[in-house]
C-alpha cells in the first residue's frame, strides 16, 4: 500500500466525518486498506456523520470545571488589571465572556447534580460564583470610573441590564 500525504488523509478524513459513503469505499477511493482507516479514524477520534463525541469520564470531567474556573479567574483578573491600570471601564464583550462562563459552570453544576454519587465532589455553587464577581466589580466600579470611559458607566453591572 502507498503511503499518504497530510493532504490526502485529510481529505479520507473529510470524506469520513461529512458523507454516509462507507468505510471500505473510502478506503479504495484512495487506495488504502480499510483497517488503515479505522485505524485513523480511532487514533484521532474522527466521528461518523451523526455521531456524538464521547463524554468525558469523571476525572476528565474534573479537570475542565477546573480549567472553566481558572479561565474565568483570568478573565477577572483581566478586568481587575485593566481598572487598577486605568486602561478603561469594563467592556460589553468582558461582561458577555464572564456570561458565557458563568451560564457554562451552571450547566455543568447541572450535569453534575444529575450523575453525582456519593463520593463525588460537590456541585459549583454558581450563584455564590456571580455574587462574588459583582462583588468585584461594583468594588472597582467604586474606586471611580477611569478617565476615557463612556458615560454612563460600564456594561458588566448587574443593575446596568447585563447579566452576570
Amino acid at each position: 500500500m502507498p503511503e499518504l500525504s497530510l493532504d490526502q488523509w485529510a481529505a479520507i478524513r473529510v470524506a469520513y466525518e461529512t458523507t454516509a459513503v462507507g468505510l471500505r469505499d473510502i478506503a479504495a477511493t484512495y487506495g488504502v486498506s480499510h483497517v488503515s482507516v479505522a485505524k485513523h479514524a480511532e487514533r484521532e477520534s474522527w466521528l461518523r456523520p451523526g455521531e456524538a463525541p464521547p463524554l468525558p469520564d469523571g476525572a476528565a470531567e474534573e479537570k475542565l470545571v477546573a480549567r472553566l474556573y481558572r479561565t474565568f479567574e483570568r478573565q477577572v483578573a483581566e478586568l481587575e488589571l485593566r481598572f487598577a491600570n486605568g486602561e478603561g471601564g469594563v467592556e460589553e464583550k468582558d461582561a458577555r465572556t464572564l456570561s458565557v462562563l458563568a451560564r457554562t459552570l451552571e450547566t455543568l453544576a447541572k450535569l453534575r447534580e444529575g450523575t453525582d454519587d456519593a463520593g463525588a465532589a460537590a456541585p459549583v455553587d454558581i450563584e455564590a460564583l456571580r455574587a462574588r464577581l459583582q462583588k468585584r466589580l461594583e468594588q472597582l466600579d467604586a474606586e471611580g470610573e477611569p478617565a476615557g470611559s463612556p458615560a454612563g458607566g460600564t456594561a458588566a453591572g448587574g443593575d446596568r441590564g447585563v447579566p452576570v
